[in-house]
């Protein structure tokens, strides 16, 4: 009996191992701001994993050899560049998400979030309960950051990040800025969207087609549907483009 039940917990090890393979894509950030990245993961039967950790700057690539080691959702390991730098990373598997920790020396330099590619392909074009349909890949936290220096040696940034729900619904998920310079340094975190506050005061929910980001609000008891931007999806990035203004805006999946 004693025996069955070891295995019956290695099989079982072994299942919610099998959970973190697959193509996985997010990002990494740090205060400084946030890259694309990519993650390719196979797990062995020993619970070990093997795969590759790929970072997007601007038009180049980072490519980092993964291996560890994989207790039920959990995992840890080295990630090695290609000059033969080793960092460790730890892993944690939740709600379908992969959140990462990067540390060189015992000190953390990265974090990043990962969702599986393609998770959602069964239901890609299904419509929803008020018969919109919402591409799946948008519905999640989106972040966009702005950063700016001045020549007396000052720089910072903001950032804001709005939460698109799978009912159409958006959230406010907080903001925050920092500033630095030669004698001092500062930041703040809030909430508060104006925005985003007016848009649920219209009662405003979120739909998507044929590459178009629409709302759908309530203006005066009447339905009224409008057509937002055109989005583009990769990596972890979200492009969106104003159909009236032509302005572009880069969000960042966290």
């Amino acid at each position: 009996m004693k025996k069955l039940l070891f295995i019956l917990l290695s099989i079982s090890h072994y299942a919610m191992a099998q959970s973190f393979t697959g193509d996985w894509s997010g990002n990494v950030q740090n205060v400084n701001g946030s890259l694309p990245a990519e993650m390719q993961l196979k797990v062995l039967t020993n619970n070990s994993v093997d795969g590759q950790l790929i970072v997007f700057a601007n038009s180049a690539k980072d490519n980092y050899i993964l291996k560890g080691s994989i207790n039920a959702t959990t995992a840890a390991g080295t990630l090695t560049y290609k000059d033969g730098t080793s960092f460790n990373f730890s892993m944690q598997l939740a709600n379908g998400q992969i959140r990462q920790e990067i540390s060189y020396n015992g000190q953390i330099i990265l974090s990043g979030t990962f969702s599986k590619q393609n998770a959602n392909t069964s239901v890609t074009n299904a419509p929803n309960a008020d018969g919109l349909y919402r591409d799946p890949n948008l519905v999640g936290k989106w972040e966009i950051q702005e950063n700016y220096s001045s020549s007396g040696g000052f720089y910072g940034g903001s950032s804001s990040v709005i939460v698109l729900n799978a009912d159409g619904t958006i959230d406010d998920g907080g903001s925050g800025s920092y500033v630095s310079g030669p004698n001092s340094s500062g930041k703040s975190a809030g909430g508060g969207n104006q925005m985003i506050a007016e848009a649920k005061a219209l009662g405003a929910r979120w739909y998507t087609k044929d590459k178009t980001f629409y709302w759908r609000l309530l203006v005066n008891g009447k339905v009224t549907d409008v057509a937002n931007s055109k989005y583009y999806i990769e990596r972890g990035a979200l492009l969106l483009t104003d159909l009236k203004t032509g302005k572009k805006q880069l969000y960042y999946k966290k």
